[in-house]
């Protein structure tokens, strides 16, 4: 099985050594980065984690920053990553929604061989995923030239956590309203929203968007992914391990207490982010 890991954070090392000056002005990398479970990974401990296991590739990002300096300085180091290890980090691109420079920071990465943007936040970056307004310019800058979009949501019930936010399913299906034709993955199960892919209008709303596994093992119990099968989503359903945080073999135990036939292991492994990606 070639496994393809569609939720990967890579940093670069003056983010572990600068970490108190940055964090002191922006709030959401300081919740995160205080939080018990977070861990710093660089592109070649990537790498070498990825040849332990026998990762064939992974969809890369960093850190999504306020600041569209900061996301700058963060795409060059991916962007790098991807050119030294060329197809096995497959890079994606952050910018600030809420601040000046989005649309010529996503022109340039999209130009150095991004693939698209991702892992955007909405409550650490200042944006509504349910508003139109803000996400307008950049869904018709995605669609132009064939790039897709990751955001993080969580599911709004159950524990608090670091990071969590206030965005889920429901504000996932309103960004699928107001841009039907903007290919979309929304990280962490989308906040629940593959469930109303049993509802036949939903199915229809939710033609353009997938869904990530990233933080399942901390989330939900292997059912889960039997439910998304027996629904019908099992093809929008990507393998993402939210490395460094969390590494393969945890999502293997995990699919191995499932009803999923092995056709249907490759896909969430691999296959269906291959389809979604045309590799």
């Amino acid at each position: 099985m070639k496994i393809i890991d569609s939720h990967v954070h890579i940093y670069p090392e003056f983010l572990r050594k600068e970490r108190d000056r940055i964090a002191a002005r922006e709030p959401w990398f300081e919740l995160l980065t205080s939080s018990k479970v977070q861990k710093w990974g660089t592109a070649e401990e990537l790498v070498a984690a990825m040849d332990e296991v026998g990762i064939e590739s992974s969809l890369v990002t960093t850190f999504a920053f306020r600041d569209q300096g900061l996301c700058r300085e963060m795409n060059d180091y991916v962007l790098d990553a991807a050119r030294r290890w060329p197809g096995r980090i497959l890079p994606l691109a952050v910018v600030s929604p809420a601040r000046m420079g989005t649309l010529e920071e996503a022109e340039r990465a999209f130009d150095a061989g991004a693939l698209g943007l991702g892992e955007l936040f909405p409550d650490g970056q200042g944006f509504d995923l349910a508003s139109p307004a803000w996400l307008r310019d950049l869904c018709a800058l995605c669609e132009a030239r064939d790039k897709f979009m990751l955001f993080h949501t969580a599911e709004q019930a159950g524990h608090q956590y670091a990071g969590k936010g206030a965005y889920g399913a429901r504000e996932a299906a309103a960004f699928c309203r107001n841009f039907p034709t903007t290919r979309v993955i929304f990280a962490h199960f989308g906040g629940g929203l593959w469930a109303f892919e049993a509802m036949p209008e939903m199915r229809l709303l939710l033609q353009n968007a997938r869904y990530d596994t990233a933080a399942w093992p901390w989330l939900y119990g292997p059912e889960i992914l039997d439910a998304i099968f027996a629904i019908g989503a099992g093809d929008k359903i990507f393998f993402g391990s939210d490395w460094p945080i969390l590494g393969l073999s945890r999502y293997e135990k995990l699919a191995a207490q499932t009803k999923l036939s092995n056709k249907d292991k490759e896909k969430l492994f691999g296959g269906n982010v291959r389809e979604f990606l045309g590799i």
